[in-house]
């Protein structure tokens, strides 16, 4: 990720202004910015030290993220054990003042996640957990050797040596808890929006014997040695997460792994899933010892941003990769955000229509979260003529989009604003848990009041806001439009809104929904409930429980059906008992949700008599019970073995 922008990748990206938008653009989207810091390729810089220059940088390229109509910036806070924020552990970084370890004056992530809030960018900590720094390279210059906080003085042991690079060990418990203990520093101290980390695990070109001294105190004498150096990996990712559940478990978690999991069939097979055909390249797998594959598994991460720096077409086709890690995120129910490659535009067969149509593609190998991440955020300060080739009419960018809601969590309801005036073009309200909350902005012209859903739609987002204020555009006013703002809880889950100069309706919740309470259903089947007069969108949640705690999915729709298949991750369920509800969502009146119920997720659907569908199988009751019998073999609905007659 250390790559330096070509010059003709603005020449290339300018061809964008031709760019027609063929399909709707979704409500809600990542669109993040890795916004590097490491060898100064982002910010600051590397001409001056003076804070307000570097300041003032690093606001020139959050208000360039604000005019395409980005939501996320991933700022780089932790390039090689080193931070630009205050840490307990490791020492101010390099990268601001060409010296390790010399307080610059100034909190660079304090000062980040202020601007991008008042700018209605949510702001994620980037970290690099295992990278120390170059054998004689940049990372380190112009420190004092002597440092406290040099682990090559105070833990020379965590160190491992190769050609280039100097690493962690992965191995080290202690390393693990170092690791740990960073997290827990930034996001007790900030207000980060969530936790990123990119692929930095092993070093690329292979591990040999760099680690003999872990291995042989660590490592079981019965598992394999590349088994075992992917544990430690996996053991540390399940710490971080772990870590972050415990004290903010709403901070969002995310790894960017290298956009190939593994090109070993076998391997692939023993976890049973299928490989996307006709796909070579590197096997990270094996070659840096990284497994994202596990991390779903063990559901430690809340999404996954591969890195996608292809084109479609090849062998390492961006279509097809693309909908496996799709696919694959959508099967454990986290999200998926391509990390895209920015600064390939200008090389051979990277052109704008290549670039949209990767856009394009995000959006349909999802069930609900598309997005990306673009490497990196410098190129969108780069050329004003960028912003109307992303946001003109029709473009990809044109409208502004929430981001996607981790909601699988189980949160708190929330209550509409109060008090909401407006003075001049300030827009202004109140909210008793406003510190806990940020804000969507809405502004429907008054000939689209008519439109089903209207509140559903991107085209009337007109702002994200985390302060109780927000200035309206100067061609929106009461008289044109009806402006409305709802509620986000730090999920990005949405809540009700209230509408400007209008009395509250009445909240409706829906009273009739299908299949029954205690239906036994096989998959796929469809959810049904009664359409309420007034409703802008529905809220489906499903759980494991009746007190709706362990959510598998939530999902909001405009329609009064849920087709199931629409789920992957309902496809691997284990048969058994869940819990459903739908909430209503009226414009200016309460969420309301409905009652509870319960669905018995079975091999069959229900039976009242007994039926033969062929010379194999037989379906009956008997004491309540259904019972099915194939090929001499008696299960219950469970799918459990009752009688074996063979």
């Amino acid at each position: 990720m250390t790559k330096r922008i070509s010059v003709l990748l603005i020449v290339v990206l300018i061809a964008l202004s031709g760019i027609a938008q063929i399909a709707p653009h979704p409500k809600r989207e990542m669109r993040a910015t890795w916004l590097t810091t490491v060898a100064n390729i982002d910010w600051p810089m590397a001409y001056t030290t003076d804070v307000n220059t570097q300041q003032k940088e690093l606001t020139n390229l959050l208000d360039a993220c604000v005019k395409f109509n980005m939501n996320t910036v991933l700022f780089h806070i932790r390039p090689a054990c080193d931070a630009l924020y205050k840490s307990s552990y490791e020492p101010w970084s390099s990268y601001l003042n060409n010296g390790r370890g010399v307080d610059p004056g100034w909190d660079p992530l304090q000062f980040c996640i202020d601007e991008c809030h008042k700018r209605g960018l949510a702001c994620h900590g980037w970290i690099n957990p295992y990278r120390y720094g170059k054998r004689g390279g940049y990372d380190w210059e112009g420190t004092d050797d002597t440092t406290q906080l040099n682990y090559k003085h105070t833990h020379p042991d965590w160190l491992l040596y190769y050609k280039n690079d100097i690493y962690l060990d992965p191995a080290r418990p202690e390393v693990r808890q170092r690791i740990k203990e960073v997290v827990g520093d930034i996001i007790n101290n900030y207000e980060v929006d969530g936790i990123l980390m990119d692929d930095y695990f092993y070093p690329y070109g292979g591990t040999t014997n760099q680690d003999a001294a872990s291995v042989e105190k660590y490592k079981p004498d019965d598992m394999n040695v590349d088994d075992w150096r992917r544990q430690n990996v996996n053991m540390m990712i399940r710490c971080v997460y772990d870590t972050i559940q415990a004290v903010k478990p709403w901070v969002t978690f995310g790894v960017s792994p290298f956009g190939i999991w593994t090109t070993d069939y076998n391997v692939a097979n023993k976890r049973g899933i299928k490989l996307p055909s006709g796909i070579s390249g590197g096997n990270m797998y094996k070659e840096i010892y990284c497994d994202p594959v596990a991390w779903l598994e063990e559901g430690t991460v809340d999404y996954l941003s591969p890195q996608l720096y292809w084109k479609i077409g090849g062998g390492q086709d961006y279509k097809k990769l693309s909908k496996w890690w799709g696919d694959l995120c959508n099967r454990f129910g986290k999200h998926f955000y391509s990390s895209m490659a920015l600064y390939r535009y200008g090389e051979e067969n990277f052109t704008a229509t290549e670039f949209r149509n990767q856009l394009v593609l995000n959006r349909t190998v999802t069930d609900n979260a598309p997005g990306a991440i673009f490497y990196n955020t410098r190129v969108w300060a780069e050329s004003n003529k960028l912003k109307t080739n992303f946001t003109k009419e029709g473009a990809e960018f044109h409208d502004l989009a929430l981001p996607p809601a981790i909601n699988w969590k189980p949160a708190k309801e929330r209550t509409m604003v109060e008090n909401l005036t407006l003075n001049g073009q300030k827009l202004s309200w109140t909210h008793q848990e406003a510190d806990e909350l940020h804000f969507a902005i809405y502004a429907v012209p008054n000939d689209s009041l008519n439109n089903e859903h209207v509140y559903s739609r991107c085209d009337v987002l007109v702002g994200i806001c985390y302060t109780t204020d927000f200035e309206l555009p100067v061609e929106i006013s009461a008289n044109t439009h009806q402006i409305a703002v709802s509620v986000l809880d730090k999920y990005n889950n949405e809540y009700a809104l209230r509408i400007l100069n209008e009395a509250l309706r009445p909240a409706v919740a829906v009273t009739k929904l299908l299949p029954d309470d205690g239906a036994l259903k096989k998959l796929p089947f469809t959810f049904r409930w009664e359409e309420i007069e007034g409703a802008d969108s529905y809220i489906i949640q499903f759980a494991k429980d009746p007190e709706m705690q362990q959510i598998v999915f939530a999902q909001e729709v405009t329609e009064t059906t849920f087709e199931t298949k629409n789920r992957i991750n309902l496809e691997y369920l284990p048969l058994g008992d869940y819990y459903w509800r739908v909430k209503t969502r009226i414009p200016n009146a309460g969420d309301t949700w409905s009652e509870v119920k319960k669905i018995t997720i079975s091999l069959e659907d229900a039976v009242t008599n007994i039926t033969t569908e062929n010379s194999n199988t037989i379906k009956w009751v008997s004491d309540g019970q259904i019972y099915i019998e194939r090929q001499g073999i008696t299960y219950n609905v469970l799918g459990n073995i009752v009688h074996n007659n063979n």
